[in-house]
């Protein structure tokens, strides 16, 4: 977790020629927004494309895989964009899907390092390709355990981001 950024700095710095894409959540990036500034001091052209979903969820899926209600993984982000622009990034936020081509085209115009903020729905399951039979068995006991727990809406939000949508699509 929080490796992307980091990593597009050090890939920037080696071969400043090549244009570098950090792909990254919104826990690992603001567990490092100080790599923001190194950007910035060293003028490193690095492209951030950060997903803002308000948690820890790959965090969250693993507790759902082993039959735990989500816990402690909520987070209160301030406008990520803003906070890029304010260290004197390039940065847009994409809250509508149809915005997402021209930010990230305008992103990669700019000759310096840039942030792209693409808000994202928080139960949006990012599935492994392949699901074992104790990962199936702890989302269930996730499942029951959310529901027992007064939780309910929350499941109800889940079944509706990842089946309902993809149906009605």
């Amino acid at each position: 977790m929080a490796c992307a950024l980091p990593h597009a700095v050090g890939a920037q710095a080696a071969y400043p020629g090549r244009q570098v894409v950090s792909l990254s959540g919104d826990g690992g990036l603001t567990m490092l927004l100080g790599e923001l500034f190194t950007l910035r001091q060293n003028r490193l052209p690095a492209k951030i494309v950060v997903f803002n979903n308000g948690s820890l969820n790959f965090v969250e899926l693993e507790m759902k895989a082993a039959g735990i209600v989500n816990y402690a993984t909520e987070l209160d982000n301030p406008q990520l964009a803003e906070v890029a622009a304010a260290i004197g990034l390039w940065a847009r936020r994409v809250e509508r899907p149809g915005d997402l081509e021209d930010a990230l085209k305008s992103a990669f115009a700019h000759e310096g390092p840039a942030l792209v903020e693409v808000m994202t729905a928080r139960q949006e399951l990012s599935v492994p390709p392949a699901i074992t039979v104790e990962q199936a068995k702890g989302f269930t006991l996730y499942a029951i355990r959310t529901i027992l727990s007064g939780r309910g809406e929350e499941l109800l939000d889940l079944v509706t981001t990842n089946v309902a949508r993809r149906i009605l699509h």
